[in-house]
């Protein structure tokens, strides 16, 4: 998703693309290139997988890992935490998810905790990583008492603070099978010292491919929650998949999101998925949809496709959440888990939010009964910002405008 961290200091240097990967320049997606759309399918009932993200820094591929095969293994059966459902009062919050760092940017400022919008209730710290394979994972704020001090004061204003664990730096997330205890130990450590509230998984690139990995994580999460269940306490998990991840095809072999669903089905709280990064990414067109929007069959909306992006938000809601599509072959998570992840304004990601899309979007949706969760955006820095967007061919950015739309729609 999000922002390249290049080492164990505090010194952090930006990336994007869609969990959640950040690009070059400070922003979170790979600059202002732009993409052609790519063509009709020349067979709609059986499209080819559209290629994986070029991340700078990540030479990744969905459909293969050459360099290190894993063979997919079935998880154990996970025990059912005893208090498996969020605390009374969530479970019926609509959400409103914002990613916090402490690196800057151009269109973006750093902001203090006191000055988040009130309308997010759920704020994702970036980031918990492991610079390098089988190491333990690290959370270094360029300043932890602030850090600290600003989480209680959003525990004061009844926010959700959560650790993400990955972004661009998600290669190094590889561990084996006798790292359990110590990866447990490690995220119980970062979540203790700075009070949090659970985990947001923002993996990306070839680490997705590695099962073994996965599935070590998944356990480790899993007896996380458990030992809090039976303390009467809550431990938030959720997941920020990037797009091309989320086809039901990656399961068998590649990198994939699915076997995270579904080692941690009943454990997760909600799935916010990128739809937003670098490159031209988006669903083929079915019938029902083509007639209703007027649309050609088989067709590709894309993120890059500004005019329509409203559509696109709408119709990679539908395939992933209400309708089981042949076109695109997308695993189904439940509306009352999904959350749209949508990047604030184009600096911050191609396949950005405008107040016509986020409206246009919410139409459809209520016209078809498609009840979502919420909204997320990568990121607070950019919904913070306010002035002149020179290279986005707009005007002026005001600030808090992505939390306005989600009070006009989502939040009502």
């Amino acid at each position: 998703m999000k922002k390249l961290l290049i080492s164990l200091s505090s010194v952090f240097v930006p990336f994007s693309v869609s969990l959640s990967v950040v690009a070059c320049n400070n922003n979170e997606t790979s600059g202002q290139t732009t993409t052609d759309n790519p063509k009709e399918p020349e067979n709609p009932s059986n499209p080819q997988t559209p290629s994986e993200p070029n991340n700078p820094g990540t030479n990744t591929n969905p459909g293969s890992n050459p360099n290190n095969p894993q063979t997919p293994t079935e998880p154990e059966n996970p025990v059912v935490p005893e208090n498996p459902s969020e605390p009374e009062g969530w479970s019926k919050n609509k959400l409103l998810i914002g990613y916090w760092y402490d690196w800057g940017g151009n269109y973006q400022i750093k902001i203090n905790f006191n000055e988040i919008d009130d309308s997010y209730n759920v704020i994702n710290l970036s980031f918990l990583y492991a610079q390098t394979a089988n190491a333990m994972p690290i959370f270094q704020p360029s300043n932890p008492t602030e850090v600290k001090n600003g989480i209680k004061y959003l525990h004061s204003k009844n926010k959700k603070v959560l650790i993400s664990m990955g972004g661009q730096t998600g290669e190094g997330m590889r561990f084996n099978e006798n790292q359990k205890s110590d990866l447990k130990q490690t995220i119980s450590n970062v979540v203790k010292e700075y009070d949090l509230d659970g985990i947001d998984l923002d993996w990306e690139g070839s680490c997705l491919a590695d099962r073994t990995s996965q599935k070590v994580t998944s356990e480790a999460l899993i007896e996380i929650k458990n030992e809090w269940a039976k303390q009467n306490k809550h431990f938030f998990i959720s997941m920020a998949p990037e797009l091309p991840y989320l086809k039901e095809s990656t399961e068998a072999s590649g990198n994939s999101y699915i076997p995270f669903f579904k080692q941690l089905d009943k454990y997760y709280d909600w799935i916010n998925p990128q739809c937003y990064n670098g490159w031209a990414y988006g669903p083929y067109v079915d019938q029902e949809e083509a007639t209703e929007l007027g649309l050609g069959y088989g067709s590709v909306i894309t993120n890059d496709d500004y005019a329509n992006r409203g559509i696109f938000y709408y119709l990679m809601t539908k395939y992933l959440t209400t309708k089981k599509s042949n076109l695109n072959g997308f695993y189904l998570i439940d509306p009352n888990k999904f959350v749209l992840g949508a990047s604030t304004n184009e600096p911050a990601g191609r396949g950005a939010a405008y107040e016509g899309a986020i409206n246009k979007f919410y139409e459809l949706t209520k016209q078809n009964n498609i009840n979502i969760r919420g909204l997320m955006t990568w990121a607070l820095n950019y919904d913070g910002y306010d002035g002149p967007i020179e290279n986005a061919g707009q005007t002026t950015w005001k600030k808090w405008s992505f939390a306005k739309w989600f009070r006009d729609t989502f939040a009502k």
